[in-house]
């Protein structure tokens, strides 16, 4: 098989990906040293690389006499270091060799396609780094600049780079890793200066038990390691030290608990500080989907120079679809058409971002004669439909093998039934446990959820129960392995899907009055950041499920606030089924609406919103403002007849005001929180947030207390509360912990009011992490105490099933158990009857 793979010009990191595997697994059933590989893994192996599996597993059979299924990694034990004025360490050469093969793997397409066939580096485009006017001297700075020119300034200091979903950052940090760590694996010696990249992500770092300067040493030395605590001291003697150790950390926004999140941030700003003489050199680089103002500041205390990576220009775009397809005649005519059929899609916007870019593409050559979709909703799910159809037969095969080698077991034929019906199930179980949690073991999550729905007799009936659904799951295309646990192809993929799943729990009539429909609509429309952006998105998959009723959810938000007349915006221009009526009602409320309602008008592919855009553009009736944004909203979908537009009204002279010719309303503007994945801006910032925006963290430690108290109490609102929790985690963890605790004693405070244990509750909830157990036992013990209030019982089992994973199925349970209690009051008889409603809907998905 190694023959093979050289031939084939594969690394062993790109055949792992092939495979479906990870890099060590591979390595092992290449290495003659190594335990005999498991006939799964051969079979694995051996399709990328075009050879007859049968002939193998004969051998493999001969050699082992029948080898287990169940794949064991060996234990990782540290190399000997060693410093050296030639060549590298032995551990620094390994590290390097990961990274430069990491740089290589594509990150969102893994299923054929032109593109996906080469490595990242012949196609990746090289993305700019844009400053934000953080200080006086950047604010002058207007030029984009590549991330190697930011580093080799030393007024730019550690970087912190943010971008929306699928712009660009994760891409862009894996090739620098990979790309600084090929140029020191050429050199023949000399290191001095270099810059020697570590990278890792944040979830791996939070999910450290040791901290996270030995998490960083152990991506060098090993998971044995356990010498020197301080990461910049047990480095120290490995390079020259003129040296600097850049650490790469991707992916902040991932951790999900606020307190895990602070504490990192402040553990990551602190070993940003000043480096001690007995120290090695370091810098760092994080990045992170668009930050709240609080998270941010902790950053730019630190001497952390903000930047965001800049949109797919058009020049890019062309440059990436020639990668794409090919050099050759035939690859040129390829990619002419691709962005012919971008621009009569009027996705020209959507294609600034890489992730949508690389998908359209891998879209339209699976289907190149279907024409490319007009919204981002559609574009992923037919990126969905043809992740799971390009593996459908793998699938399938695998499901019949899985069948037929059990002698036609009852139990196995079941299981493989139920794997075959409720695949998607699965599938929107682990997304939804991916945005909820940071670094989900996928695979013991999926093995769980399967243990409730089956029994226990599918595993021990089943040989190598779990590597059997690891195997299923990468047949997905959506769920690929990789170096230590299953993971989604793409963050933004798993949102999706979670989105999908949230609204198949909605009642299939749309009910603005119902329970579940008020908690969503009360989300999209007035709450903010990632809540309010996956309520938007539930809305929009009930939406296009439910086209009927789509039209009545329009008509419901287009007679509500400006905010609800926002959402129903948001629907319209990701294609939500709608009348002319919703489409016209929504363009003639566009004076009264905030600016972002334009940008939305701008996608609406209905050709009366172009006619609209054009009339507010031309017309010297409405203020300039105006009519700039709608010249800015034409453009989106339309830039040559904005751009003759605009060059008529300069021309003509129209304006008494002027039309400033040489600095027009630029588009990019307009486009900068659509492609950001920032479809609203938020709400007026509270005065508490200003206020601890103002507190140095001196000021914070002083005050700790009383901050502690104030979320104890219960008297602030949600998101002030988790301002607070977060800025007192960052600044005093220690009184963060301690105020934990005193939450988990009113939770748990039987002898208290039931509100003050419910604030408590949901208090610990903003914790995150293993204080979720507490708050489901708190609010548990809520619902199932007779002596409260039915009202106060209900909004607890309510609370209880707005958290992660199992405790849903809990919550169902618990009303279930509060509508057999003999209920004198109507209201509250209609109010459980209400909320069972809409969990008997999913009823099938529950049990």
């Amino acid at each position: 098989m190694d023959d093979a793979r050289a031939t084939r010009k594969l690394n062993k990191t790109e055949l792992a990906r092939a495979a479906g595997l990870s890099r060590t697994t591979v390595s092992q059933a290449l290495s003659q040293s190594a335990p005999p590989p498991t006939k799964i893994t051969v079979a694995a192996v051996a399709r990328p690389l075009r050879l007859p599996v049968a002939p193998l597993l004969d051998l493999l059979t001969a050699a082992t006499d029948g080898a287990s299924l169940v794949e064991k990694e060996p234990p990782r034990h540290p190399r000997h270091v060693f410093s050296s004025a030639v060549g590298l360490p032995g551990a620094i050469e390994d590290l390097l060799e990961r990274q430069r093969d990491l740089g290589e793997l594509w990150p969102y397409v893994i299923q054929d396609g032109s593109g996906a066939r080469q490595p990242l580096s012949q196609i990746y485009i090289p993305q700019m780094l844009i400053p934000s006017a953080t200080t006086d001297e950047m604010a002058s700075t207007d030029t984009r600049t590549h991330v190697e020119a930011a580093l080799s300034s030393p007024n730019h200091g550690h970087l912190l780079v943010e971008t929306g979903p699928g712009g660009g950052k994760s891409t862009l940090m894996t090739r620098l890793a990979g790309q600084l760590s090929q140029r020191l694996l050429e050199r023949s010696g000399g290191f001095d200066g270099s810059l020697i990249p570590l990278w890792t992500t944040a979830s791996h770092l939070a999910a450290s038990h040791d901290g996270v300067d030995l998490a960083l040493s152990r991506l060098i030395f090993g998971d044995a390691f356990d010498a020197e605590r301080r990461f910049s001291k047990a480095v120290r003697g490995l390079m020259p030290p003129e040296s600097t150790w850049l650490i790469l950390v991707d992916g902040l926004d991932e951790i999900s608990g606020v307190s895990e999140r602070a504490q990192l941030t402040r553990r990551l700003s602190t070993l940003a500080g000043k480096t001690r003489q007995d120290e090695a050199r370091t810098r760092f680089i994080v990045a992170s989907r668009p930050m709240k103002r609080v998270e941010r500041n902790a950053f730019h205390r630190s001497v952390f120079s903000r930047w965001t990576v800049a949109p797919f220009d058009d020049s890019q775009l062309r440059e990436f679809s020639l990668r794409w397809f090919g050099g050759e005649d035939a690859g040129d005519r390829q990619a002419q058409e691709f962005l012919r059929q971008v621009e009569l899609a009027g996705l020209q916007d959507l294609m600034a971002n890489p992730l949508l870019a690389a998908v359209a593409a891998a879209v339209y050559e699976a289907w190149p004669e279907r024409g490319l979709p007009a919204n981002r909703y559609a574009l992923y799910e037919q990126y969905r439909v043809y992740l799971m159809s390009a593996k459908s037969l793998q699938r399938e095969t695998h499901l019949n093998q899985l069948a037929s080698s059990t002698l036609r077991d009852p139990v196995v034929l079941d299981s493989v039934r139920f794997l075959r019906d409720r695949f998607d199930d699965l599938l929107r179980h682990l997304a939804q446990t991916t945005v909820k949690e940071t670094a989900p073991d996928l695979l013991r999550i999926a093995l769980a959820w399967l243990a409730e729905q089956l029994g226990p007799r599918a595993r021990s009936s089943i040989p190598g129960w779990g590597e059997q659904v690891t195997a299923l799951l990468t047949t997905s295309g959506l769920v690929v392995s990789g170096e230590e646990r299953l993971r989604f192809l793409h963050v933004s993929f798993a949102e999706h899907l979670a989105a999908e799943a949230e609204s198949l729990h909605l009642p299939a009539r749309f009910d603005p009055e119902e329970v579940n429909w008020k908690r969503v609509l009360q989300l999209a429309s007035y709450d903010r950041g990632a809540n309010a952006q996956a309520a938007r998105a539930t809305l929009l998959h009930f939406a296009h499920g439910h086209p009927g009723e789509s039209e009545q959810l329009l008509t419901w938000l287009q007679g509500g606030t400006n905010l609800h007349q926002r959402t129903a915006g948001f629907l319209l221009a990701e294609g939500s089924p709608a009348t002319p009526v919703h489409v016209a009602a929504f363009l003639n409320q566009l004076p009264f609406l905030s600016s972002d309602c334009w940008q939305m008008a701008g996608h609406l592919a209905d050709p009366s919103a172009s006619e609209k855009l054009r009339a507010f553009a031309m017309s010297a009736s409405h203020p300039q403002a105006m009519r700039d944004q709608a010249l800015a909203a034409l453009s989106l979908r339309h830039p040559s007849e904005a751009e003759e537009i605009r060059s008529r009204l300069a021309a003509l002279e129209l304006d008494e005001r002027g039309w400033q010719a040489s600095a027009p309303a630029a588009p990019s503007s307009a486009l900068e929180p659509w492609t950001s994945g920032d479809f609203f801006v938020d709400l007026e910032t509270s005065a508490m947030t200003i206020v601890l925006e103002q507190f140095s963290v001196e000021d914070l430690r002083a005050q700790a207390l009383t901050l502690s108290d104030l979320v104890c109490d219960g008297s602030l609102d949600r998101f002030d509360r988790m301002v607070v929790i977060y800025r007192l985690c960052e600044a005093a963890p220690e009184v963060g912990q301690r105020t934990a605790e005193r939450l988990q004693h009113i939770a748990c405070d039987a002898q208290l009011d039931v509100w003050s244990r419910y604030f408590a509750a949901e208090a610990l909830i903003d914790f995150g992490g293993s204080y979720l157990v507490t708050a489901a036992t708190a609010l548990t013990s809520i619902v199932e105490d007779r002596h409260s209030a039915m009202s106060d019982r209900l909004a607890a089992a309510e609370c209880l099933a707005d958290l992660p994973g199992h405790y849903v199925a809990r919550a169902y349970q618990l009303i279930i158990q509060l509508t057999q209690e003999d209920i004198a009051n109507p209201v509250q008889r209609l109010e459980l009857q209400e909320a069972l409603d809409q969990f008997d809907r999913a009823s099938d998905y529950y049990q």
